[in-house]
Parts: structure tokens; C-alpha cells; sequence
């Protein structure tokens, strides 16, 4: 009887110690990137990350337009006195506006879906937490 005794003793601390290294490892790896999608809710971790690229994506096209200004600086000074500005500030502001709009449906897509997978690597570190729980419950009652 002592002997069935030892050996489940064994059993659960080998299990125990098994489980207790996943939550390491993930803890190590993949713990700092899920971090957010326990500390924010999914609309809020979104948003945020929707405001950053906003900034990111007007950067990005500020520096793509002055690129493209000093590009064709020479055919556009030819043409000086016949450039409609008007026009030109339009389509400026058009290109702006399709450029963000395709960047922030692009960042949605990504963040929604890092989100949702991070969510669930969250949810199973909870499942290996809560056996490791009940296996410290079941050694005390032994």
C-alpha cells in the first residue's frame, strides 16, 4: 500500500513538474507578446495600435510624397504656369486618404487576427495553470 502510495506521489510531481515547464517556456517565448491581449479589451488593443499606425502611415506618405516632389521637381517646373493647384491638392489629398484607409484596413486585419490567436494562447496558459493548481490540491490532500 505505502509502495502504490509513493509511486502516485511520483506521478503527480512528474506531471506537475511537466506542466510547470510549459507555463516556463511559454512564459519565456511567447508570454511578453500575449501580454496586451490580457491587459486590454479587443476594440481598446485595436485602437490603439490603429491610432499608431495613423501616425506611421502619415509618415510614411509625407516622406513617399516628397520623394516623389523631388522626383519630377524638373518636369513640374516646366510646367509652372500651366499647373492647376487646385487639382493638384485634390488628388493630394485623395491619394492621402486611399493610401490610410488601405494602411489601416492592412493594421486592423493584422492586429484582429494577432488578438484573436494571442487570446487563445492565453486561454490555454490558463487551462496548464488551473492543472497545475489542482495538482498541488491533490498532492496537500495526499
Amino acid at each position: 500500500m505505502q509502495f502504490l502510495k509513493i509511486m502516485g506521489e511520483i506521478m503527480l510531481n512528474q506531471e506537475r513538474v511537466c506542466e510547470m515547464t510549459r507555463l516556463a517556456v511559454f512564459d519565456q517565448n511567447e508570454g511578453k507578446g500575449c501580454k496586451p491581449m490580457i491587459q486590454y479589451f479587443r476594440g481598446d488593443y485595436i485602437a490603439k495600435e490603429l491610432l499608431k499606425s495613423l501616425i506611421a502611415g502619415t509618415v510614411a506618405f509625407v516622406l513617399l510624397a516628397a520623394m516623389g516632389v523631388l522626383y519630377f521637381m524638373e518636369d513640374w517646373m516646366e510646367e509652372l504656369n500651366s499647373i492647376d493647384i487646385r487639382q493638384w491638392i485634390v488628388r493630394g489629398i485623395l491619394c492621402y486618404a486611399s493610401f490610410l484607409a488601405v494602411f489601416l484596413l492592412i493594421t486592423y486585419i493584422v492586429y484582429h487576427i494577432r488578438y484573436t490567436k494571442g487570446r487563445q494562447k492565453v486561454k490555454k496558459y490558463y487551462l496548464h495553470l488551473k492543472k497545475v493548481n489542482r495538482l498541488y490540491r491533490e498532492e496537500d490532500q495526499v
